[in-house]
């Protein structure tokens, strides 16, 4: 050994904390492993579509071996769908941001506006999400996780009108499912039409009037 590389072994560390780098964990390891894998899933789909997508693929462009994707995912409709879960919890994630600190009608408008948010998350995640739920008819994992968003999308937009019908603030003639429904699908299609043309849709256009026919078409007459 030399005698600089002998001086700086047997120098004490300095007085104060010493930072240790901590190990991660098996599971954080995996977690970090598949997270990487579903952006490379995104990333192919929105390349390729979903029929271009192969686990071998995401495996390799996530950095990792071209069997890893099938080790984790089993199937490419299961990674298929947990893909697109993935980039709809980033969406709700937006969503719940934007509802803080709001509540009843107000906290539905959040939602709403919250719901033009989602180029947030990136126009490559947008095409990828897009293209699951285009696609899901014909293929059982994903027709289950598409049925799921629908689900979960409507019972929020639910819960929300019918806690402004209560209060008051919404006409009480109005379904609150039925609406939700409407909201729902009217927001994903604006979307969908954005993805496809995200020059010629002016998304902050259509966020102003959007919002302003949904507070003609459900505000209760007697609050205004």
């Amino acid at each position: 050994m030399s005698a600089a590389r002998a001086s700086r072994s047997e120098t004490p560390p300095p007085d104060g904390p010493v930072e240790i780098r901590r190990r991660r964990t098996q599971a954080e390891r995996r977690a970090e492993a598949e997270a990487r894998v579903l952006a490379a899933a995104a990333e192919l789909v929105a390349e390729k579509g979903i029929d271009g997508l192969t686990l071998a693929e995401a495996g390799e462009r996530a950095g990792y071996s071209r069997g890893l994707a099938g080790h984790y995912f089993g199937s490419k409709d299961e990674l298929l769908a947990a893909m697109a879960e993935a980039i709809h919890d980033e969406f709700n994630v937006l969503r719940r941001e934007r509802q803080r600190g709001t509540s009843g009608f107000a906290m539905l408008m959040a939602t709403i506006d919250a719901s033009f948010d989602r180029p947030a998350v990136g126009l490559v995640k947008m095409r990828a999400y897009l293209a699951v739920l285009m696609g899901a008819a014909h293929k059982p994992a994903l027709a289950e996780a598409v049925a799921t968003f629908n689900r979960e999308s409507a019972t929020d937009f639910g819960r929300l009108i019918r806690n402004s019908i209560e209060a008051g603030d919404i006409r009480p003639d109005i379904d609150a499912r039925t609406q939700a429904l409407i909201l729902s699908a009217a927001l994903r299609g604006i979307m969908a039409q954005w993805v496809l043309d995200p020059d010629g849709v002016d998304l902050a256009g259509i966020r102003t009037e959007f919002i302003a026919l949904v507070r003609r078409a459900l505000i209760n007459p007697a609050r205004t």
